[in-house]
């Protein structure tokens, strides 16, 4: 009898290991070891693409964040991959609302920890950024300004690097030029240094994407991409598809384009103001267009009565609340669409 059980305890542990094995080998993922016990916890486990496509911070942020101050503590398989739980969105939301608040990630590192933290300047890990990248594009040092940059996006949401460096660096850049006798040239050569940077992102993103596709485009007559450059990176980060078309795009182009690469929103954006010929063809466009038409940057503050009246969708300047205004739109859409 004692030899039956036995026999029966090493059955079950063979085929427990089996369809382990079996879903480590198709999957990636393990299973729950035992057969008779709750599966939901080890269902709910994510990899880092989720927890990255969920909270719009990259895996490489994700990991130097585990590796340089422990704010995650992700199990791992068996091949040594990243698994997250549903606690670890909300820890990341978290760590996120309290960048946003201004304190550094040692800071936080702390605070999460509930240990003093040292007392800190709010906002101060920023002014020592855009001091440096200042003084970094003042010498059109490509090397300095790349170093920085490439600190700050390993450490730091895009949206965050986005909103507190290089926002302000353009808004810096273009009130003080008079006042340099090489204000011209820092200019280009930050505006030429950003477009590369930002243009190799956006390519490296582009295979990691797969959500739904927008098509982004400057409306005619502009002439200044990096905004739009700026928002279509941080939609990649939210896992977006991204169809991108470059400035002063003629508008008639539009409907031929999401028709062929069914897109689900349309995403406009512009700096100088909207003038009268433009309102109408904007509001025209977005009467006649199948999906939402949506109008960012600072051509968007202002209300465009004609263009809202028929279904257009300002964005308004910030980029956080640009991608709220579309993820909410688009699955508005999405919900239409199954209702029909």
């Amino acid at each position: 009898m004692v030899e039956y059980q036995m026999y029966l305890r090493h059955i079950t542990c063979t085929k427990q290991t089996f369809l382990y094995n079996l879903c480590m080998a198709t999957t990636g993922l393990p299973i729950s070891r035992s057969l008779d016990g709750p599966a939901a916890d080890s269902a709910a486990r994510l990899p880092i693409r989720d927890l990255a496509r969920e909270t719009g911070v990259n895996p490489s942020t994700l990991r130097a964040w585990e590796r340089r101050y422990g704010l995650l503590q992700p199990e791992r398989t068996p091949k040594g991959h990243r698994l997250y739980s549903h606690k670890d969105i909300e820890r990341v939301r978290r760590i996120l609302a309290l960048l946003g608040e201004g304190h550094s990630l040692p800071a936080i590192a702390a605070r999460l920890r509930q240990r003093p933290a040292p007392p800190e300047r709010p906002q101060g890990v920023w002014n020592v950024y855009l001091e440096a990248a200042l003084e970094a594009i003042g010498d059109f040092s490509n090397e300095r300004l790349e170093a920085l940059y490439n600190e700050a996006s390993s450490l730091y949401p895009v949206d965050l690097v986005t909103e507190r460096l290089i926002e302000p660096l353009l808004v810096e850049l273009g009130t003080r030029w008079r006042e340099r006798e090489t204000g011209i040239a820092e200019e280009h050569f930050f505006s030429a240094w950003l477009r590369n940077r930002l243009g190799a992102r956006f390519h490296h993103a582009l295979g990691q994407c797969d959500g739904p596709r927008i098509v982004c485009a400057g409306v005619p007559g502009s002439r200044h991409e990096v905004g739009l450059l700026l928002f279509a990176l941080s939609a990649m980060a939210r896992g977006y598809r991204v169809v991108y078309l470059g400035p002063d795009l003629p508008l008639d182009q539009l409907p031929l384009v999401v028709d062929r690469c069914a897109a689900r929103a349309v995403v406009l954006g512009g700096r100088d103001p909207i003038d009268q010929p433009l309102r109408a063809a904007l509001a025209a466009l977005a009467a006649g267009m199948p999906v939402p038409v949506m109008l960012g940057g600072p051509c968007s503050d202002a209300p465009l009565a004609e263009f809202e009246a028929a279904g257009g969708i300002r964005l308004g300047a910030r980029i956080p609340v640009a991608l709220r205004l579309l993820r909410a739109r688009v699955r508005a859409e999405a919900v239409r669409r199954r209702g029909r």
